[in-house]
């Protein structure tokens, strides 16, 4: 209860300043399969990205930012509700929301609240065009493509010269087809057949920005929300201008990313999708440099376009009344436990970079606070001076910026509903601040893990059937639970 009115203390405080000063324009950026330490400011020297680094540097940096889910669309979901998936219903990557969970999503409320809307990248919600182009109707600016997108488009694309406010939409993508005969807005892999290709997150995505810019209303605050596809695969399409910058650098592998930690793996984790990929990062010495040398290339990609874009609010004056939001919809595993990909609940899967930057008051400061997904969700309503809604399950990072140190959450829910046919083990737990409760929900009985994150922070040894730690997995169990009946 006291976290609870300290809370809904610092959040009042925070929503009468901004109404009692001009509401800022907000720009949320969220990259896609982008792990905790893939950023230059995290400490990662491999790693080019400068134009993330700055924002960071001024702002305040999240040392400890996590996803409700992990994995791409049900996170995307979650950032745009504000809510988890037994709340928003979304669980797989062909349900949407219903016209009326459309009219409570984040954007929707802002345009409610008279901010200018506009949407840029992967929409990933609703594996379909007409699913997906639901999207537009609360965005005053549409440049939302279907499924997994495409990185590389020719320069007369009709998505790269289609205006963002036109309304009835005729925006998909109408490129040549790839090496492997697929059309259009579907996943084409490089720039076969294309004669002047352009990168989406480096140079379409900025393209975009600029046209809003040029026709928004200028009365207007606006949100744009930037869904780079970086660095999610495939990943040798990285623009060019990237290709030498992991020259000279060294891709290490994390401690635990070893043959002998993949095989004390359980069942059910070495059954997982992502077991072939991450078993071949640790056989293949030579194929894991690749990889990760594409991966970082991809994300000095999208860094490339938000320093664009942040030249271009620049040039307008814009930029010292922007608030910068920046996460990822879900890590990614580096052959830690055997695995790539993401989905299970691991640190590498479930920790993602994260900052605010507010120019009307720089701060230079991290926090070891846990944030998730969702307490962006809510930000993005205080920036703009709106009630947070009682179905949102996050708070508003602006305490934490106005004190690193205020009163948070020492816990926090993961739920990972989708399945995908039974190959991904769906899972649920508490992730805490020593340790990690996992309950992989398709077995009967339930197979669970718990690790201690002080003296095992690889996650290798499962404290779950051991007599010593039954309270403790008695607790977090009880706390699970709690938290599931909660948020469903």
């Amino acid at each position: 209860m006291r976290y609870l009115l300290a809370m809904l203390s610092l959040t009042a405080l925070h929503i009468q300043n901004v109404s009692a000063a001009e509401r800022p324009n907000i720009v949320m950026i969220f990259t896609d399969d982008q792990r905790y330490d893939a950023v230059g400011y995290a400490g990662n020297d491999a790693v080019h990205t400068p134009n993330l680094d700055r924002l960071a540097q001024q702002g305040l940096i999240f040392r400890n930012c996590f996803v409700n889910t992990s994995i791409c669309a049900i996170s995307r979901a979650n950032l745009l509700s504000g809510q988890y998936p037994g709340r928003h219903g979304i669980d797989d990557f062909h349900k949407t929301f219903t016209p009326e969970q459309l009219r409570r999503t984040v954007p929707a409320r802002l345009r409610d609240a008279g901010y200018q809307t506009a949407f840029f990248g992967k929409w990933g919600i609703g594996d379909s065009p007409k699913r997906t182009h639901q999207g537009a109707a609360v965005f005053d600016y549409w440049a939302g493509q279907p499924m997994q997108t495409c990185f590389f488009h020719e320069s007369d694309c009709r998505y790269v010269r289609f205006n963002g406010f036109n309304r009835p939409l005729d925006d998909l993508c109408d490129c040549p087809a790839d090496a492997s005969g697929r059309l259009g807005y579907r996943n084409r892999v490089g720039k076969a057949n294309l004669q002047a290709p352009l990168h989406v997150d480096a140079e379409i995505a900025p393209m975009h920005v600029e046209r809003f810019l040029n026709g928004r209303d200028v009365e207007k605050p606006f949100c744009l929300m930037l869904f780079f596809k970086s660095p999610h695969g495939p990943f040798t399409d990285w623009d060019p201008t990237t290709e030498h910058l992991t020259d000279g650098k060294e891709m290490s592998r994390p401690p635990a990313a070893t043959l002998a930690n993949a095989n004390r793996e359980p069942k059910i984790i070495k059954e997982s999708p992502g077991r072939p990929s991450g078993m071949r990062y640790l056989q293949d010495p030579k194929w894991f440099d690749r990889h990760m040398r594409d991966y970082y290339r991809l994300i000095a990609s999208m860094d490339a376009g938000v320093g664009r874009i942040m030249q271009s609010l620049s040039e307008r004056g814009l930029d010292q009344n922007t608030v910068v939001l920046f996460t990822s919809d879900n890590g990614h595993y580096k052959g830690e436990h055997g695995l790539a990909g993401k989905w299970l609940m691991h640190e590498p899967s479930l920790r993602v970079p994260g900052f605010l930057f507010d120019p009307r008051q720089p701060c230079a400061k991290a926090t070891d606070r846990m944030v998730i997904t969702t307490d962006f969700s809510a930000t993005l309503l205080a920036l703009a001076g709106i009630d947070i809604p009682g179905d949102m399950t996050g708070h508003s990072l602006t305490a934490l910026y106005a004190n690193a140190t205020a009163p948070w959450r020492k816990d926090f829910y993961y739920d990972h509903p989708y399945g995908h046919g039974g190959r991904i083990p769906r899972t649920i737990g508490v992730r805490a601040e020593t340790h990690t409760y996992t309950r992989y929900t398709d077995p009967n009985p339930p197979f669970e893990q718990l690790f201690d994150l002080v003296s095992d922070a690889d996650q290798l040894n499962n404290l779950a059937g051991q007599p010593n730690h039954a309270a403790l997995l008695k607790r977090l169990r009880k706390r699970c639970d709690e938290l599931r009946s909660e948020y469903d």
